[in-house]
Protein backbone atom coordinates (compact mmCIF):
# COMPACT_ATOMS: atom_id res chain seq x y z
CA UNK A 1 0.00 0.00 0.00
CA UNK A 2 1.25 3.25 -1.10
CA UNK A 3 4.75 1.67 -2.81
CA UNK A 4 4.29 3.56 -6.00
CA UNK A 5 4.75 7.62 -6.09
CA UNK A 6 1.32 9.62 -6.06
CA UNK A 7 1.40 12.89 -7.80
CA UNK A 8 0.76 16.12 -5.05
CA UNK A 9 0.03 13.64 -2.33
CA UNK A 10 -2.14 14.69 0.08
CA UNK A 11 -1.98 13.06 3.60
CA UNK A 12 -5.20 14.33 5.01
CA UNK A 13 -7.20 13.47 1.99
CA UNK A 14 -5.98 10.04 1.67
CA UNK A 15 -6.73 8.90 5.48
CA UNK A 16 -10.34 10.00 5.41
CA UNK A 17 -10.56 8.31 1.80
CA UNK A 18 -9.61 5.03 3.59
CA UNK A 19 -11.81 5.86 6.95
CA UNK A 20 -14.54 6.54 4.39
CA UNK A 21 -13.93 3.37 2.45
CA UNK A 22 -13.63 1.39 5.54
CA UNK A 23 -16.39 3.01 7.22
CA UNK A 24 -13.66 3.52 9.92
CA UNK A 25 -12.82 5.89 12.63
CA UNK A 26 -9.53 8.01 11.95
CA UNK A 27 -7.78 5.78 15.55
CA UNK A 28 -9.07 2.75 13.81
CA UNK A 29 -7.79 3.57 10.26
CA UNK A 30 -4.69 4.69 11.37
CA UNK A 31 -3.90 1.44 13.23
CA UNK A 32 -4.72 -0.79 10.06
CA UNK A 33 -2.03 1.51 8.39
CA UNK A 34 0.23 1.14 10.68
CA UNK A 35 0.28 -2.63 9.49
CA UNK A 36 -0.71 -2.26 5.75
CA UNK A 37 2.01 0.88 4.85
CA UNK A 38 5.55 -0.39 4.44
CA UNK A 39 8.18 0.85 7.24
CA UNK A 40 10.21 3.33 6.81
CA UNK A 41 13.37 1.57 5.59
CA UNK A 42 11.51 0.60 3.14
CA UNK A 43 11.06 3.98 1.75
CA UNK A 44 14.74 4.71 2.45
CA UNK A 45 16.09 1.31 0.44
CA UNK A 46 14.00 2.61 -2.71
CA UNK A 47 15.27 5.99 -2.40
CA UNK A 48 19.02 4.98 -2.27
CA UNK A 49 18.67 2.62 -5.29
CA UNK A 50 16.59 4.99 -7.37
CA UNK A 51 19.26 8.00 -6.75
CA UNK A 52 22.00 5.34 -7.68
CA UNK A 53 20.42 4.17 -10.68
CA UNK A 54 19.72 7.13 -11.64
CA UNK A 55 22.60 9.27 -10.76
CA UNK A 56 25.74 6.79 -10.89
CA UNK A 57 28.35 9.25 -10.37
CA UNK A 58 26.67 10.87 -6.82
CA UNK A 59 27.92 9.94 -3.78
CA UNK A 60 24.67 8.54 -2.15
CA UNK A 61 24.44 6.98 1.87
CA UNK A 62 22.07 6.03 4.44
CA UNK A 63 22.24 8.06 7.66
CA UNK A 64 23.30 5.74 10.35
CA UNK A 65 21.20 6.87 13.30
CA UNK A 66 21.89 5.38 16.66
CA UNK A 67 23.40 7.17 20.09
CA UNK A 68 26.49 7.97 19.45
CA UNK A 69 24.83 9.89 15.78
CA UNK A 70 23.75 13.89 15.54
CA UNK A 71 20.16 14.09 16.01
CA UNK A 72 17.55 15.05 13.03
CA UNK A 73 20.12 14.41 10.19
CA UNK A 74 17.98 13.47 7.02
CA UNK A 75 17.80 9.44 6.73
CA UNK A 76 19.40 9.67 2.86
CA UNK A 77 22.36 12.07 1.71
CA UNK A 78 23.64 12.66 -1.92
CA UNK A 79 26.37 14.37 -2.92
CA UNK A 80 25.83 15.32 -6.61
CA UNK A 81 28.33 17.95 -8.85
CA UNK A 82 29.68 19.13 -5.13
CA UNK A 83 25.82 20.13 -3.97
CA UNK A 84 24.69 18.16 -0.80
CA UNK A 85 21.13 17.28 -0.93
CA UNK A 86 19.41 15.60 2.77
CA UNK A 87 16.42 13.60 1.87
CA UNK A 88 14.17 13.01 5.26
CA UNK A 89 11.94 9.95 4.51
CA UNK A 90 8.59 9.34 6.20
CA UNK A 91 6.16 6.72 5.84
CA UNK A 92 2.86 7.86 3.52
CA UNK A 93 0.00 9.38 6.48
CA UNK A 94 1.58 7.83 8.92
CA UNK A 95 5.39 9.75 8.84
CA UNK A 96 5.96 13.84 10.33
CA UNK A 97 9.21 15.21 10.48
CA UNK A 98 10.26 16.53 14.46
CA UNK A 99 10.66 19.75 15.25
CA UNK A 100 14.72 18.53 15.21
CA UNK A 101 14.51 17.29 11.91
CA UNK A 102 12.76 20.29 10.92
CA UNK A 103 15.37 22.44 12.23
CA UNK A 104 18.26 20.79 10.29
CA UNK A 105 16.82 20.76 7.29
CA UNK A 106 16.64 24.37 7.73
CA UNK A 107 19.95 24.47 8.81
CA UNK A 108 20.74 22.62 5.87
CA UNK A 109 19.05 24.89 3.60
CA UNK A 110 20.76 28.08 5.32
CA UNK A 111 24.19 26.46 5.23
CA UNK A 112 23.20 26.16 1.07
CA UNK A 113 22.37 22.39 0.96
CA UNK A 114 19.08 21.26 -0.32
CA UNK A 115 17.05 19.30 2.28
CA UNK A 116 13.38 18.15 2.07
CA UNK A 117 11.04 15.40 3.33
CA UNK A 118 10.41 12.82 0.61
CA UNK A 119 8.00 9.56 0.48
CA UNK A 120 8.92 8.58 -3.29
CA UNK A 121 12.38 8.87 -5.07
CA UNK A 122 10.34 10.64 -7.81
CA UNK A 123 10.16 13.55 -5.13
CA UNK A 124 14.15 13.59 -4.83
CA UNK A 125 14.25 13.73 -8.59
CA UNK A 126 12.05 16.64 -8.82
CA UNK A 127 14.51 18.40 -5.94
CA UNK A 128 17.43 17.65 -8.01
CA UNK A 129 16.17 18.50 -11.13
CA UNK A 130 14.88 22.07 -10.04
CA UNK A 131 18.29 22.68 -8.38
CA UNK A 132 20.08 21.51 -11.44
CA UNK A 133 17.37 24.86 -13.82
CA UNK A 134 18.57 26.71 -11.19
CA UNK A 135 22.27 26.84 -11.62
CA UNK A 136 21.87 26.77 -15.45
CA UNK A 137 19.71 29.91 -15.04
Amino acid sequence: MFEKYIENFDPDAALKAFMHRHQMTRHDAIQMLRRKIPLESYYQTNIQAALKRRYPGAFIAKVAQGAYSQGGIPDVLCILNGHYFGFEVKRPILGEATKLQKKRIADITRAGGTASVVIWPEECFRIIDAWRQEQEA
